[in-house]
C-alpha cells in the first residue's frame, strides 16, 4: 500500500494554521445551522441569472436538477454565514450531468471552484463530462478556448490520461509544459511571431542573404578538395526558400496559437483576441497553399505576375492579420517553472482534484477558493474530507452522493466499528442534515427500478419517459422466457469455499454461461448492440465465471456485443443493457453472509437499463431475512419467478455441471 494518502490525511488533521472556520460550522449536533441562509435573498443578478438559465435550458435538466443547480449558485453568493449542502443523487438520476451543468454555470460566474471526488477514476468521469458540455456551449469556432480557467490536478498514469485527448488539455503537468515553451525568452511566441513577421517582409533580401551564404560556402569547398572530390552545393530557386522556410517558421507559429488560447486563462486573452488568431493562422494556411501550387513554377519569380500575387498575398492577407495578435498578453515572470506552477491553479476558476490531492493545494499556490463540490461524497471517508474542507477561503461545500451504495472500503474490523468509513454525507443526513433529491431516473426499465425505489428510496423516484416501454427493449430478452425483472432459481446449485473464504457455485455459472449464449444469438440474430454484465459479491465466483466465459465466448466480445464480469463493488458507477447477478449462496440455513449488506443489494440491484436477471438459490434466500427474502417474495408477487428446470437449455447445462463435479470429488478420493 502507499501511505500517502494516509499522510495527508494526518497532516491535515494537525495542521493549526490552516482554514478550519467551515469544519467548525460543520461539525456540530444543529443541522440547522449549515443550511441556507434567511438573512439575504442571496439572488443571483439578472445578466448573471440570464446565462444561467441558457445553461440550463440547453442542457434539458429535469426541474428537480434545476432547483439544485439554482439553490447551490444562490447559497455561493451568501456572504452572511457558512454552509453545506447536499444533493442526494440515487442511481441513473443525473448526478454527473447535473454537476457538470452547475460547474458550467459557475465558469461563467466566475467563481473559483474546487471539485473532489474519492478517486481517480470519480474525478476523470466529471472532468470529461464537464468538458463535453463546455466544448458545446463554445460559440467559437475552436472550442478549447476557455480551457486555460480549468485545471486537473493528479497523477497522469493511474487517471489514465491520453495523448491529444480533451484532459491532456487541462492537465496541469502537461499545462505547464506547453506556457514553458510558449513563454521561452529564447524561442516562445513573441520570439515566434517575430521570425515570420521579419520573414515575410524581408523575403527577397532574404533569399539574396541565403544565397550569398550558400556560395560562399561553394567557394570555401571550390578551395577544400575531399578524396579528389568536391561537395556540390545546391542553391535552391526563390520558390523552394521560400516554401521551406515559410512552412518552418508558419508551423510552429499556427501550434502556439492554438496553444495559447486553450492554455491561457480567459482573463489574459481575450475572445477578439482568439477571433484575430483564428483569422492569422487562415491566413497562413492560404500562403501556404499558394505556395504549394507555385513554389516550383519557372516563372515565380521577381517582376512576374505569380511572384506580385505572392507580394499581395503576404502583404495585405498574412502581415496584415499578423499585425492584430499581442506579443506578452500582459504576462511577465512565467520564465521559471515554479513561477508556472503557481501561475495555473491561482488563474483558473475550476480545478479537479481527488480528495486527497487538495491537499497540495496551498494558499501560496491557488488563492482563495468560493467553492467547494464534492462528487461521490458518500465514498469518502470524513477524515478524507478535511484536506478539502480547509481550503483558504472556503465559505461553502457542496456534497453529492447518496448513502445506501457502497462506502469507502476498510479493512480493519476495530476501524469499522469506530466508523472510520463513514463519509460526511452520510453523517450530515444521520444528524438530519436536509438533503436536496434528485428524483428522476434514467437508467433502468420502471419493472427493473420498481424493487429498489420501493426499498432503498420510498418511492420517491420517477421514471423518465425514455426508460419506458419500446420495441428495442424486447430485443433483449432471452426467447421470451424471462422479463425485463427477473428471479432465477436454482435450487440445485452447490456452495463451494474452496479457498475457505470466498464461496462459488459452479451450477449457478454453468446457467450464466447459457445464457450469455442465447443472448449472444439474439443479438447477431437481430442484429442490434447489446451490453452484457455479470455481477457476483464473491471473488471466487466472479473468477469462475471470467474462466468459464473467457473458455468459451472469449471471441464474442465485438462492437455489436460485450461482456463485463465484476464484483459487484468493482462494478459501483457502471451500467449495462442487461446485467445478470449470481448470488451463490445455497444452503438450508439461510446463512448468505455479507450478501445480506443492504449497500452492495442496492448497487447490483440498480446497474441495467433493459433487463436485470438474477440468479440465485430461492430457499436459501427466502430464509436470509434480508432484502434478498423481500424480492423473492416481490418475484413471486409479480409472476417474474421462474425455475431454471423448466427450461430445457438450463437444465442441461445444470447437469452437466452436477456431473463434472460429482466426477470431480471421485478424482480428488486417495486411497
Amino acid at each position: 500500500m502507499t501511505l500517502t494518502t494516509n499522510n495527508r490525511i494526518w497532516n491535515a488533521l494537525h495542521n493549526e494554521d490552516a482554514n478550519s472556520t467551515l469544519i467548525e460550522s460543520v461539525l456540530q449536533e444543529n443541522a440547522l445551522d449549515t443550511e441556507q441562509c434567511v438573512y439575504c435573498e442571496n439572488d443571483v443578478d439578472g445578466s448573471e441569472y440570464d446565462h444561467i438559465l441558457n445553461i440550463i435550458r440547453s442542457a434539458k435538466l429535469n426541474s428537480s436538477q434545476e432547483a439544485a443547480i439554482l439553490g447551490c449558485i444562490k447559497t455561493r453568493n451568501c456572504k452572511h454565514k457558512k454552509s453545506v449542502k447536499l444533493i442526494w443523487g440515487p442511481p441513473g438520476t443525473g448526478k454527473t450531468k447535473t454537476v457538470a451543468t452547475l460547474l458550467s454555470a459557475l465558469v461563467k460566474l466566475k467563481c473559483k471552484t474546487v471539485v473532489c471526488a474519492p478517486t481517480n477514476t470519480a474525478i476523470v468521469q466529471v472532468a470529461s463530462r464537464f468538458l463535453t458540455l463546455f466544448k458545446d456551449y463554445s460559440t467559437l469556432e475552436h472550442t478549447t478556448y476557455g480551457m486555460g480557467s480549468i485545471v486537473l490536478s493528479g497523477n497522469r498514469e493511474r487517471m489514465g490520461i491520453r495523448k491529444k485527448s480533451v484532459l491532456e488539455d487541462v492537465f496541469f503537468n502537461h499545462r505547464i509544459s506547453k506556457l514553458s515553451g510558449l513563454f521561452s525568452t529564447s524561442s516562445g511566441w513573441k520570439q515566434r511571431l517575430f521570425s515570420i513577421k521579419d520573414f515575410l517582409e524581408n523575403t527577397e533580401a532574404k533569399y539574396e542573404q541565403h544565397v550569398h551564404e550558400l556560395e560562399e560556402v561553394e567557394r570555401m569547398n571550390e578551395e577544400v578538395e575531399k578524396n579528389n572530390k568536391k561537395e556540390v552545393v545546391k542553391i535552391p530557386t526563390f520558390g523552394e526558400f521560400v516554401k521551406k522556410t515559410f512552412n518552418g517558421l508558419s508551423g510552429a507559429l499556427e501550434i502556439y496559437i492554438v496553444d495559447l488560447f486553450t492554455h491561457l486563462p480567459k482573463p489574459f486573452v481575450s475572445s477578439e483576441d482568439v477571433k484575430n488568431m483564428i483569422a492569422a493562422r487562415q491566413a497562413l494556411q492560404r500562403v501556404r497553399y499558394f505556395l504549394e501550387e507555385n513554389f516550383s513554377r519557372d516563372d515565380f519569380k521577381k517582376g512576374s505576375f505569380k511572384f506580385n500575387c505572392f507580394i499581395r498575398f503576404i502583404t495585405v492577407d498574412a502581415l496584415e492579420a499578423l499585425s492584430l495578435l499581442p506579443e506578452s498578453f500582459g504576462i511577465t515572470g512565467l520564465d521559471r517553472y515554479e513561477d508556472i506552477r503557481k501561475f495555473c491553479p491561482r488563474n483558473a476558476d475550476i480545478i479537479f482534484c481527488t480528495a486527497s490531492g487538495a491537499a497540495d493545494m496551498k494558499p501560496e499556490r491557488i488563492g482563495s477558493i468560493d467553492l467547494l463540490v464534492i462528487d461521490e461524497a458518500a465514498q469518502l471517508k470524513e477524515c478524507e474530507s478535511i484536506a478539502a474542507l480547509r481550503l483558504q477561503g472556503l465559505r461553502h461545500a457542496l456534497l453529492i452522493g447518496y448513502e445506501f451504495q457502497l462506502p469507502a472500503m476498510v479493512h480493519n474490523d476495530e476501524c469499522e466499528k469506530a466508523k472510520f468509513g463513514r463519509s460526511l454525507f452520510e453523517r450530515l443526513v444521520l444528524i438530519g442534515h436536509n438533503k436536496h433529491l434528485l428524483d428522476v431516473q434514467y437508467r433502468m426499465h420502471p419493472s427493473i427500478s420498481r424493487f429498489p425505489n420501493k426499498e432503498f428510496y420510498g418511492g420517491k423516484i420517477k421514471d423518465a419517459a425514455v426508460v419506458q416501454e419500446s420495441f428495442y427493449r424486447k430485443c433483449f430478452l432471452q426467447g421470451n422466457m424471462f422479463g425485463s425483472f427477473s428471479f432465477i432459481n436454482v435450487c440445485r446449485g452447490k456452495e463451494d469455499f474452496g479457498d475457505g473464504h470466498s464461496p462459488k457455485n459452479m451450477v449457478e455459472v454453468a446457467v450464466i454461461s447459457q445464457i450469455i449464449s442465447s443472448l449472444y444469438k439474439v443479438a447477431s440474430e437481430r442484429e442490434k448492440k447489446m451490453s452484457v454484465g455479470v455481477i457476483s459479491p464473491y471473488k471466487e465466483q466472479v473468477r469462475a465465471i471470467q474462466e468459464m466465459i473467457g473458455h468459451k465466448y472469449g471471441s464474442l466480445s465485438s462492437w455489436r456485443f460485450s461482456l463485463n464480469v465484476q464484483s459487484v463493488d468493482g462494478f459501483q458507477g457502471g451500467e449495462e443493457d442487461v446485467i445478470i447477478i449470481s448470488t451463490v449462496r445455497s444452503n438450508g440455513k439461510g446463512n448468505i453472509g455479507f450478501l445480506s449488506n443492504r449497500q452492495r443489494a442496492n448497487v447490483a440491484l440498480t446497474r441495467a437499463r433493459h433487463c436485470l436477471w438474477v440468479i440465485g438459490n430461492e430457499t436459501t434466500l427466502a430464509l436470509s431475512g434480508s432484502v434478498w427474502a423481500k424480492l423473492i417474495s416481490e418475484s413471486r408477487a409479480r409472476e417474474c419467478f421462474f425455475d431454471a428446470r423448466d427450461d430445457r437449455r438450463l437444465r442441461d447445462a445444470m447437469n452437466d455441471a452436477l456431473l463434472e463435479d460429482v466426477s470431480s470429488s471421485f478424482a480428488s478420493i486417495s486411497i
